[in-house]
């Protein structure tokens, strides 16, 4: 998330606002890190937010994984409750400036079905998104627009996926889990990409936020302490918390040692 701060347009907000907005596709140039201290986290969430909203609307082509009905039905056929979804669109220019291989990550809340094995079908979060879930409206995740709730066929507009999964949970935990992830919809995108305000939530943050008892990795950067998506994808190696129940790599099911296929991704020796 480093690089994401560092390359933001929030930098130049102390010099010349009308400056970065004519060079807002320039902002690769090196700028010094002593000014984004000198900005309160509001001015940073401003231009961050005019950033993210400017590149994130550039897609060169669908994903590689999209409206493709074999793929969703295996797919939707390994998802349990609670478990994590990692993606990559590199055809999307916001993902050229995201550390790291992986550049989102969601929750899959379950099924209906699931939520009332899990006895939480009642209870009262679950109850105010029971019409979303019955539309298969199963995946929570903070894009731009805040926390939502989408289906799957919208998720999988993606060239990699990778779905990891806590075993090691009861069933009350669990329950426990998705009943927070459900909490956080509704909550504003984080553009400041920090994991110690709970208020706003950024994609990675909220995997940080639901899997509590997950000691996750995070970097201090400028100022702040961040999680990646790939600070999430690297729990499923050495013997980590969270098991890696498939992967997908540009397009395709990677079916002959996934583990060592995540490895090399996350470029981890």
């Amino acid at each position: 998330m480093q690089l994401l701060i560092e390359q933001s347009p929030s930098y130049n907000m102390a010099n010349s606002p009308l400056k970065m907005i004519g060079r807002k596709l320039k902002f690769m140039e090196a700028i010094g890190g002593d000014t984004l201290y000198q900005l309160s986290n509001s001015g940073v969430n401003l231009f961050s937010k005019f950033f993210g909203n400017s590149v994130g609307l550039i897609e060169t082509r669908k994903g590689r994984l999209y409206q493709k009905p074999k793929v969703t039905k295996v797919v939707s056929q390994q998802l349990r409750a609670g478990d994590i979804l990692l993606e990559k669109t590199p055809f999307r220019l916001t993902d050229k400036f995201i550390p790291g291989h992986w550049g989102h990550a969601a929750i899959w809340v379950g099924t209906e079905q699931e939520l009332r094995t899990l006895g939480i079908w009642e209870h009262k979060v679950v109850k105010q998104y029971q019409q979303q879930i019955k539309q298969n409206h199963l995946v929570v995740e903070a894009l731009r627009p805040g926390v939502e709730m989408n289906s799957l066929h919208k998720f999988l507009n993606v060239d990699d996926l990778a779905i990891l999964r806590n075993s090691r949970l009861n069933d009350m935990e669990l329950a426990d889990r998705i009943i927070l992830a459900l909490r956080q919809v509704g909550k504003e995108y984080d553009f400041n990409f920090n994991v110690e305000t709970t208020d706003k939530i950024v994609c990675s943050e909220l995997i940080y936020v639901v899997y509590t008892g997950i000691k996750w990795p995070t970097k201090k950067a400028l100022g702040r302490f961040t999680i990646s998506p790939d600070n999430v994808a690297s729990k499923v190696l050495n013997n980590g918390p969270l098991e890696l129940i498939s992967l997908f790599h540009n397009g395709s099911l990677v079916t002959d040692n996934s583990s060592l296929k995540m490895e090399q991704l996350l470029k981890i020796d």
